[in-house]
């Protein structure tokens, strides 16, 4: 979570080797923009899909090959889904995605005050906020 293009680095040269490949951040990952999405999650995730959408038709590009991992492999298959006439091929590296909350699940537990304190503190922050935080030299 949260990681970006740069765990792909050394993978570019040979996936580029017989044709162009554009390596992307999804939203609020790696040093992309933090847009704040809705908290519907079927309505973040059309966010997302859109957002992919939105990046292929400001590149010009009509097929493309999608490879996505872990989150970005969940999403990749809903924006194929949602638009499989822009789909030349599609990978999935472990790709991932979370199951709808059952409708039987227990209320959730009242939580103490002093953990609503702390969550709330360190929200804005994961474990590469030092590394977005040192820009360039984080790479």
């Amino acid at each position: 979570m949260g990681s970006g293009v740069g765990l792909w680095v050394l993978n570019l040269d040979s996936l580029s080797r017989n044709r162009p490949v554009y390596a992307l951040d999804l939203l609020g990952f790696g040093r992309s923009s933090r847009t704040k999405f809705s908290r519907d999650p079927t309505e973040a995730e059309r966010e997302f899909v859109e957002s992919i959408e939105d990046w292929r038709k400001a590149m010009n590009l009509d097929k493309v090959i999608l490879l996505g991992h872990s989150l970005g492999g969940y999403l990749s298959a809903c924006y194929s889904m949602s638009y499989p006439q822009h789909i030349k091929h599609l990978i999935l590296v472990d790709p991932w995605g979370l199951p709808e909350r059952p409708a039987d699940m227990e209320v959730r537990r009242e939580v103490p005050v002093w953990v609503r304190v702390v969550a709330m503190i360190i929200e804005p922050f994961n474990p590469f906020t030092p590394l977005r935080a040192a820009g360039p030299w984080g790479e």
